[in-house]
């Protein structure tokens, strides 16, 4: 349907997935359908999914992704409804290089991101933030897992944890994949194996300030790539120099990835630092995010497998997915999948009107 074109339609959708492809599915549908009765569901007390954040003594953290493709983030719905355009920043504007960590030395990258990378003056958090603002007209389920999904007659029951029932005329399904596996009625064991076969290895992320004068290191770009695959540390972000309004004059903002589970992952910076940059002075503040089950993995099987549920999902009328776990990790990806997802949940019902009305 038109991209400004409302429906009145007047039935109950539920979205099962408050992250930023839930967030994304629930603000189209009610673009669309204001009438509808749309709630969304997360088995988290908090909205978002892994795009986390916090501001700590005037910098800006980032506990998950730290930027957005620009033309991608332009292209979605989400950006416009929610006024991104005065609330977004340029992320590297002074067109700083990447290093690799390769050798023991840092290497300068030969080629650099051609394209416009985006960020908020709060962080990527802050996507969510504005997100959840708009949801005045959406209930919300916060701390609520959905357990079961089934058909009941020409409409959907959601089974929820503490016993309680939903009804719905439509589902979006839009959880990692192994929820996802869970919670799709009639899946077959093949695509069912393959959604829980998708690796999300453990992620941690690791942000420290230290005052400038105490880093001997220049800094003088966006970071750098751990060539070695078997290193604990698989990057490291200069994150004042990244994003340069992310940190006070006068402060050094850094960030690293650990790629398994270590026990004192605020040591193994501290020790990575020291090693590759020369800083040995204690860090100001130390802030931890661990991911147990990180980004998605796709084998080279996914966008098969992606399809054949596709068309299982035609059988099962009045249930679409959406998120990282089938269309694209990055968060315009999921933006976009959410979207797609609630346009596809309009058509259905309107389809579904039109045929009653005959």
């Amino acid at each position: 349907m038109d991209a400004t074109q409302q429906a009145d339609i007047r039935a109950s959708v539920v979205v099962i997935g408050g992250g930023i492809a839930g967030l994304a599915a629930a603000l189209r549908l009610h673009a669309l359908a204001p009438a509808a009765n749309i709630a969304v569901i997360e088995a988290k007390g908090t909205l978002g999914g892994k795009i986390v954040g916090d501001i700590v003594d005037g910098c800006v953290i980032d506990g998950g992704a730290d930027v957005c493709i620009g033309n991608k983030l332009r292209a979605t719905h989400l950006f416009n409804s929610l006024d991104l355009a005065s609330r977004t920043i340029r992320a590297n504007p002074n067109g700083l290089p990447t290093y690799e960590l390769r050798d023991g030395y840092l290497q300068r990258l030969p080629t650099a991101f051609d394209g416009e990378l985006l960020s908020f003056p709060g962080g990527v958090r802050e996507l969510v933030d504005l997100a959840c603002l708009a949801l005045d007209n959406v209930e919300v389920l916060r701390d609520t897992r959905a357990e079961v999904v089934e058909r009941d007659g020409q409409r959907w029951n959601v089974r929820l944890a503490d016993g309680r029932s939903l009804m719905a005329d439509a589902v979006v399904v839009a959880t990692p994949a192994s929820a996802a596996a869970a919670l799709i009625p009639g899946i077959t064991a093949e695509l069912a194996s393959t959604l829980r076969a998708v690796e999300c290895p453990l992620t941690t992320t690791i942000t420290m300030a230290w005052r400038r004068i105490d880093v001997p290191h220049s800094l003088n770009a966006t970071g750098y790539l751990v060539a070695d695959a078997d290193a604990a540390v698989s990057a490291c972000t200069f994150t004042s120099a990244k994003n340069p309004s992310h940190a006070p004059d006068g402060i050094a903002l850094l960030r690293c990835y650990v790629r398994r589970d270590v026990d004192d992952p605020v040591a193994l910076m501290r020790q990575e630092v020291h090693s590759v940059l020369g800083i040995s002075a204690p860090p100001l503040f130390a802030r931890v995010y661990r991911w147990t089950s990180g980004i998605p993995l796709y084998t080279p099987t996914h966008a098969a497998a992606v399809r054949a549920l596709g068309t299982q999902l035609h059988s099962t009328p009045g249930l679409f997915v959406a998120g990282s776990a089938f269309h694209g990790v990055g968060i315009p990806d999921c933006i976009f999948s959410g979207e797609r997802a609630a346009e596809s949940v309009v058509s259905y019902l309107l389809s579904r009107s039109t045929e009653a009305a005959a």
